[in-house]
C-alpha cells in the first residue's frame, strides 16, 4: 500500500508513518502537560495526529509551538488511564499524548496525539 493512503484504523496505535512509509520509532510513555512542556524547551518536537479514519497529519516544525497553544493544551487528557469525556474538551474532541523514542541518536523527540472525539 502507498504510505499517503494510509489511514488510522483503530486507537491505540501500534505504529507510526509517514509519506515515506513505517517511522523506526516504538511508543514510550504518556505525557501530562508538564511533561510536554518540558519537551517543547528542548530540541524541536515533531507532533504527529491520529484520528480514526484519517492519514497521519504531520505538524509542520515551524507550526509546533502555535498548535500547541490553539489545539492541544485545551484537549491534552491529564489522566489516560480513566475514560475520557470528549464533551469536557473544546468542540468534544480531546487528546491523549504518548511520546515515541525513535530509532538513532539524532532524532527529534516524537509526540503522538491520538484523537477521541
Amino acid at each position: 500500500m502507498n504510505p499517503t493512503n494510509r489511514v488510522v484504523a483503530q486507537l491505540p496505535l501500534a505504529e507510526l508513518w509517514d509519506e515515506h512509509g513505517p517511522v523506526a520509532a516504538r511508543r514510550g510513555r504518556f505525557l501530562t502537560e508538564e511533561q510536554l512542556r518540558v519537551l517543547l524547551q528542548g530540541p524541536p518536537v515533531r507532533f504527529v495526529v491520529g484520528d480514526v479514519g484519517r492519514a497521519l497529519r504531520w505538524i509542520p516544525e515551524a507550526d509546533r509551538f502555535v498548535f500547541w497553544k490553539a489545539e492541544v493544551r485545551p484537549r491534552l487528557v491529564a489522566r489516560p488511564d480513566r475514560p475520557i469525556d470528549v464533551f469536557a474538551y473544546p468542540e468534544g474532541r480531546a487528546f491523549v499524548a504518548s511520546e515515541w523514542i525513535a530509532d538513532g541518536l539524532a532524532s527529534s523527540p516524537i509526540v503522538l496525539l491520538e484523537s477521541y472525539h
